[in-house]
């Protein structure tokens, strides 16, 4: 039995732009990104639209920089060398889900977590809210974290996929309802250290209550005597 025209345009038609999106996907082009990813992410609510962003990367889904970084940007801090100087802070991989796909974007390194002991679910929603015209969001999650034991987990596989001057960073926090912050972050050190490249001690989040009573001189001083 035939089928009818309209659906065979329509069939070409969505094969087409599928092998398009395709093309355009291993190729890398920002074009498919900025015109068809972004603006059906744009739509959605900003906590769901962070976790697609988050699995797409996870997938590799995201625009590649396959060129190499030009010299004049190559950099060595505390004796590791960095191709170039822009990273991804921590708060968008916070559970260290997609860090391989982000430096697949270019970035010189790539900052997972806050990531607590224990796992915790952060504030109740909504927490992300948009500032389009700003082109930014505020972010009151509240350290929601899968915790060390899932993050190591998903940490290992550094060691297979570790990139020459390409670096990941894990940012440590501490459990809402801890008493004792310096063993909380004493613990991420032991169970996450060792996939790391550098360790962040989180003491500066506005949704943790009394975390940045630690940022005062002597209590600073105390807890980096502490952790090191």
């Amino acid at each position: 039995r035939a089928m009818p025209s309209s659906r065979i345009v329509i069939a070409v038609g969505t094969a087409g732009l599928l092998g398009l999106s395709g093309f355009c996907y291993l190729k890398g082009s920002p074009i498919f990104f900025d015109r068809v990813v972004m603006p059906a992410v744009s739509r959605m609510d900003p906590e769901r639209a962070h976790r697609a962003a988050v699995w797409l990367a996870s997938m590799g889904i995201v625009p590649r920089d396959n060129s190499e970084d030009p010299t004049g940007l190559q950099m060595t801090v505390w004796g590791q060398h960095f191709s170039n100087p822009i990273g991804l802070a921590a708060g968008f991989d916070k559970h260290a889900e997609a860090y391989p796909g982000m430096l697949n974007m270019g970035f010189g390194f790539v900052e997972v977590g806050s990531v607590t002991p224990k796992p915790q679910t952060g504030n109740p929603r909504p927490r992300v809210f948009r500032l389009s015209e700003d082109k930014a969001v505020i972010n009151r999650y509240g350290f929601n974290s899968h915790g060390h034991e899932v993050v190591r987990e998903r940490l290992a596989l550094w060691g297979k996929l570790k990139v020459n001057d390409k670096h990941l960073g894990v940012n440590l926090g501490k459990n809402k309802d801890s008493s004792d912050a310096a063993a909380d972050y004493i613990e991420g050190i032991r169970t996450l250290g060792e996939h790391a490249d550098y360790i962040v001690i989180n003491v500066s989040s506005p949704n943790t209550p009394g975390l940045r009573d630690m940022q005062g001189k002597q209590q600073l001083a105390e807890l980096l005597d502490k952790v090191t």
